[in-house]
């Protein structure tokens, strides 16, 4: 090779090594932490998911929860001028919709994060897709111990646990009613087992008899034999672990056939429309445990400006709305703005920042622990009259 040809190859050499130094580069390369980052181009929207029963026996709930984002997004504006939107994804409060819902967001790269699932026994299966792919999840109604006690670094909860919840009903059927009999029925999920088999054990540690414990099974309508079941052990209460569809038909056959005791339930009953009304009555003076809302500064005028937009929230409206303006303030904290414009916001930063930021919502104050779970919450104790929930007893946990 003549040394013209040589000293004309070089340069082509360097000027091709200069020219790829210097092209496009990929922005999460040099930027992502350990989990990678979240990069929205110029123009682009910006989605918060929101996991829930959208349509069937629980809608009433998961509309509840879309509303409360949307309405959260609405007072947030946009993320650093991008604009954010609440996208919906029915799990229908079941396991296998709920990881095709979680497939399908974590595949979305315009997704920041998810508030919901909604129920325990869809949140289970769908959190190993969400850990997996290092996406944020908030959930205002998961209440299952297992969820916090797997590990994960990317869920939070805005609601109590069920071993609370568990807690306040014993003490208030044992202490504050001063029953000594249960019969327990669970809907065979998740949630409705899990919370039944700790108000079991715990109802006997404080020296109470279960009469009866029966399962049923979601979508059910005609729980003769259980009824008749619980009913053969003259028990003073009943306490049903599960959902507000089922529990409507259930205390209506239970009074139908005579029972006169006391109905129980946890925050999966708390619906107006669908317990209360949906029961025709028999509802009345029963009890549900949820997690109190209602007590902050500013809840009455948000309560009537949702009202007005969607009629009054249902029980997870609150919650979400906490959910979505956590998640929309902790990415605006830890975003940043690349070379090319694009939004980048780093997935382990995102969920740092929750856990690290007290948080005053319309719920009331949370802070989050190394679990999720919350560091101090209120659980309330409310009361079927007159055709709606009247607070009987509020307990406070961490205050």
């Amino acid at each position: 090779m003549s040394k013209k040809v040589l000293l004309v190859f070089t340069v082509l050499m360097l000027a091709t090594l200069v020219l790829s130094a210097c092209g496009p580069k990929a922005t999460e390369a040099p930027t992502a932490g350990e989990w990678g980052a979240m990069t929205f181009a110029p123009g682009t929207e910006v989605k918060i998911g929101v996991s829930s029963a959208l349509a069937g026996g629980y809608a009433v709930y998961g509309q509840d929860m879309l509303n409360g984002v949307e309405l959260a997004i609405a007072d947030f504006g946009d993320l650093l001028g991008w604009t954010v939107i609440p996208e919906g994804g029915d799990d229908g409060c079941e396991g296998a919709p709920a990881v095709t819902v979680a497939e399908r967001f974590v595949a979305d790269p315009a997704l920041l994060a998810v508030v919901g699932p909604m129920c325990s026994g869809s949140a289970v299966p769908a959190s190993a897709i969400y850990d997996e792919h290092h996406v944020v999840w908030v959930s205002p109604s998961v209440t299952a111990v297992v969820v916090a006690s797997s590990g994960y670094q990317n869920f939070f909860r805005t609601v109590a646990n069920d071993a609370l919840q568990a807690e306040v009903t014993v003490d208030f059927l044992s202490g504050d009613l001063g029953l000594k009999t249960l019969g327990i029925i669970h809907d065979s999920s998740i949630y409705g087992q899990g919370i039944a088999d700790t108000v079991e054990s715990d109802f006997e540690a404080a020296g109470g008899t279960v009469t009866a414990y029966e399962g049923i099974t979601r979508g059910d309508t005609d729980f003769s034999a259980v009824v008749s079941n619980m009913l053969a052990g003259n028990p003073e209460a009943i306490y049903f672990g599960g959902m507000d569809a089922e529990g409507a038909l259930l205390v209506n056959q239970l009074r139908t056939a005579g029972f006169e005791g006391v109905f129980f339930g946890p925050d999966g009953l708390k619906s107006k429309p669908t317990f209360i009304e949906g029961s025709g009555g028999a509802a009345d003076n029963a009890y549900v445990t949820f997690g109190a809302v209602g007590g902050a500064t500013g809840y009455a005028d948000w309560e009537a400006r949702f009202t007005e937009k969607y009629g009054a929230p249902v029980a997870y409206g609150p919650g979400s709305y906490d959910s979505a303006t956590i998640i929309l303030q902790a990415a605006a904290a830890v975003a940043t703005i690349d070379a090319d414009g694009n939004l980048v916001i780093d997935r382990k930063a995102l969920a740092d920042k929750i856990r690290s930021t007290p948080f005053d919502g319309i719920t009331g104050h949370l802070e989050f622990t190394d679990t999720g779970d919350l560091a101090a919450v209120s659980i309330t104790v409310f009361q079927v009259q007159n055709g709606d929930f009247a607070e009987m007893k509020k307990v406070d946990f961490g205050q």
